[in-house]
């Protein structure tokens, strides 16, 4: 059977979404989503212009991520937190993977921290320090057990900057890179959870998205209507899910494709409340 793939533009991402599941005959957490053109708000610098996306519907076996397991949002009003609001600045456009790209599946769940050994913990700072040596950054690294993995710290004095990149985006890869290298070294069993930070970059981090995720509940207490973040990749959606999970009466699903997806927040429905 032809897969059936729709074309939407509209003046906001959630509008296209809902107009897209219309078309689609599915709710909105049944799609698959790539982003077009995000657009931009009436106040940048060049005008208006809509948001465009083409989508699809989501493959069962692609079930959205996330901390815990509520459906698919629901069609109904949906709006953008801040920024978003009729294609804003500061989205980001989801990576598509070539369809010769080999596929590896979802990685599998991460190590129960009471397993990890010191051993394992000196393995990944070795890793770290391996990497940035190659990447002729003097550094100073430091590895630890935490309550949920293993975090390596890292010093690189005046170069941290150049590490931690534009709004994280090269900590996220090294991050990113040395978990994978974790995996390929431990094919047989779950690789522990890491987490990298420079300059206490990362803490500042998830502080800002903690307090994203309790903005973004009061905006739905008051009007009763779900919001959703910014594209984020799965270490940023990981913190808003494991914030909003700890509120009664609130919910979070992911939506999207792609390395970055957003998170809606909403109130619990009757089923998942």
């Amino acid at each position: 059977m032809t897969e059936t793939i729709v074309d939407v533009v509209a003046p906001s991402f959630t509008e296209a979404l809902r107009e897209a599941a219309a078309k689609l005959g599915v709710e909105v957490g049944d799609l698959a989503v790539d982003m077009v053109d995000a657009g931009a708000s009436a106040e940048s610098s060049g005008g208006f212009r809509p948001v465009k996306i083409r989508a699809r519907v989501r493959p069962p076996s692609a079930a959205p991520d996330g901390a815990r397991s509520s459906g698919g949002p629901s069609s109904g009003a949906s709006r953008s937190a801040g920024h978003e609001s009729g294609g804003g600045g500061g989205w980001r456009e989801s990576r598509r993977r070539s369809p010769d790209a080999p596929s590896y599946g979802p990685p599998p769940p991460p190590m129960d921290p009471a397993k990890i050994t010191p051993a394992l913990v000196e393995d990944v700072r070795g890793l770290a320090t391996g990497m940035l040596e190659r990447m002729e950054f003097p550094s100073t690294v430091s590895a630890e057990r935490t309550p949920h993995g293993i975090r390596v710290a890292i010093d690189a004095g005046e170069k941290d900057q150049f590490l931690i990149g534009r709004d994280g985006e090269t900590l996220a890869a090294f991050q990113h890179l040395l978990g994978r290298m974790m995996r390929a070294k431990m094919p047989d069993e779950a690789p522990p959870r890491i987490e990298v930070d420079v300059a206490g970059f990362r803490d500042r981090q998830i502080e800002a998205l903690r307090e994203l995720a309790r903005g973004l509940m009061d905006q739905v207490r008051q009007t009763g209507e779900e919001v959703s973040t910014d594209p984020l990749p799965a270490s940023e959606r990981r913190i808003v899910h494991l914030e909003v999970a700890e509120v009664p009466g609130m919910e979070t699903v992911t939506v999207g494709d792609g390395f970055y997806k957003r998170v809606i927040v909403r109130r619990a429905t009757e089923k998942s409340a």
